[in-house]
């Protein structure tokens, strides 16, 4: 193996259905495009591949097309345009007409989503990305390695199993919930009979995407450690987890870092007040300006509690309705809660913030990156309740503003987090308030620490603070754990599923 990876740029083609900048802004898009990013930074030939969602197509003046290929196993031509995300980045956006008119699902699949035929669209798009790999797809460039991330580009690399002169493949783990299809499903696909026989993606009567990528990858990756370990450990959540076990060898993770360029306070474009750990007080103006933002009446010793998310899930809504009538206890305290919507989950905070005006604040957020900014720079909490959590993005975003989080303990929180309890405040060690049972019972339990916490003379908060942002969490070394990934998957290359 060539330890000094420094000397050895790769050819790398990272296939994602969405980015940041370009798709959304949740952990999948920050973790693809930061890693991608930091990457190209250091001289690797990074290309970002992602499925031409009609508002990129609008924005064709920065995107010229490079070539049309027959998409096997449908009538469909498909389009590869190329752009630029960044100097070091080039992008390729894969147009198959008609199949991505609808936004990406960031919710769980289920089979009523109004995008119902998904699976399609991403089977599709991995037929391509799979043409990309092995340079037949007339752009004149074949990647060392593909960096698939999610179920909607894993079928890439089952189909590329089979190939003699693939690229080495490496899958990231970013959900635990992906499509399981049937043979109806998968048939307009027209995937190959000799990859059927295999099993490769087959699971009790069902064909998964995700299970013949983690059957045949090169290397299998998190963006958590702690995540890692919660995979293979929840059969019940996680229905590949026993197929996990049997691939440890090939399964890593490496700490995800965070954007420094887009998650400072010192230079966020999207903030009222620039601070830093020395002018801590200036972050009261970005408090401040989000209070006048949405009408909140709050004293400068109240606490401000918020709560954003890519896309709510039933669990976490269930848990803020029961959550809500109990803040009252914890007065003066507002809650506001910026999500995704409208979908059932939204109409029913939608009418406990009715009810609930002294309290609790709603947002309907329409993926509005600006204001993510606003929100955890002006917070003095930030609540994260999900029952898991692929990364720990979030808080470390908000440690970084010194937005005290309070979190489920999940492994990925528990990398990044040290819980505030009297001995860790005692010692200095503490950056937040952790929770270990998602559980109304904890969640209150862990308000009301905060609660008394806050209650302190103020230096004891801004100490808590402060010690949050001084936690580096640089992408730099993301990316060298990722480099070692893919030497060591270059290195030791899995066998063909027949030959398994």
């Amino acid at each position: 193996m060539n330890n000094n990876l420094s000397l050895t740029p790769f050819r790398i083609l990272v296939a994602s259905s969405e980015a940041q900048s370009l798709m959304g802004s949740d952990a999948l898009a920050e973790f693809v495009t930061t890693l991608s990013y930091t990457l190209g930074a250091m001289g690797h030939d990074i290309r970002l591949v992602l499925p031409a969602y009609p508002h990129l197509i609008a924005q064709a003046k920065r995107f010229t097309q490079q070539s049309r290929v027959c998409v096997a196993g449908s009538t469909h031509t498909a389009r590869i345009l190329q752009g630029k995300l960044n100097p070091n980045i080039t992008v390729y956006l894969i147009d198959i007409p008609g199949q991505f008119d609808t936004p990406v699902n960031h919710g769980s699949y289920n089979e009523t989503s109004s995008w119902r035929n998904e699976h399609l669209a991403f089977g599709w798009f991995s037929r391509v990305v799979t043409l990309m790999a092995v340079n037949q797809a007339g752009l004149n460039w074949q990647p060392d390695l593909l960096h698939c991330n999610g179920w909607q580009s894993a079928l890439a690399i089952a189909l590329l199993a089979g190939e003699w002169s693939r690229p080495t493949t490496v899958y990231t783990l970013h959900e635990n919930q992906h499509p399981f299809l049937t043979s109806e499903q998968i048939t307009p696909l027209s995937i190959p009979v000799e990859l059927l026989k295999t099993g490769t993606l087959a699971i009790d009567g069902h064909f998964s995407f995700e299970r013949g990528a983690l059957l045949t990858a090169d290397h299998i990756t998190t963006p958590s450690p702690g995540y890692c370990i919660e995979l293979v450990n929840e059969q019940t959540s996680y229905p590949l987890a026993g197929l996990l076990k049997t691939r440890l060898e090939r399964f890593s993770a490496a700490p995800a870092g965070i954007d420094y360029h887009r998650w400072s306070p010192t230079t966020d474009p999207h903030i009222e007040q620039h601070f830093d750990s020395s002018s801590f007080e200036l972050k009261r103006m970005n408090r401040q300006r989000l209070l006048s933002e949405f009408g909140i009446e709050l004293n400068d010793h109240d606490l401000l509690i918020s709560y954003i998310g890519s896309s709510i899930t039933p669990l976490e809504s269930d848990l803020l309705i029961k959550l809500l009538p109990r803040l009252e206890q914890f007065t003066p305290l507002k809650l506001l809660a910026a999500v995704p919507g409208p979908d059932e989950y939204i109409e029913k905070l939608k009418k406990r913030s009715e009810t609930l005006a002294s309290s609790f604040v709603l947002q309907v957020d329409k993926d509005d990156e600006p204001l993510k900014h606003r929100i955890i720079a002006g917070s003095d909490c930030l609540l994260l309740p999900d029952q898991s959590y692929t990364s720990p993005f979030l808080a470390q975003c908000a440690l970084s503003y010194g937005t005290v989080p309070i979190v489920h303990g999940t492994g990925s929180m528990q990398e990044v987090l040290t819980d505030a309890t009297p001995s860790n405040l005692l010692h200095g060690v503490a950056t937040g308030f952790l929770y270990s049972e998602n559980t109304l019972e904890q969640l209150l339990q862990a308000l009301g620490r905060v609660h008394a916490f806050h209650a302190k003379p103020a230096i004891w908060w801004k100490k808590l603070a402060l010690h949050g942002m001084n936690q580096s969490f640089h992408p730099s070394e993301t990316a060298h754990g990722y480099l070692k990934i893919y030497q060591s998957a270059i290195d030791n290359p899995a066998a063909s599923p027949a030959t398994e």
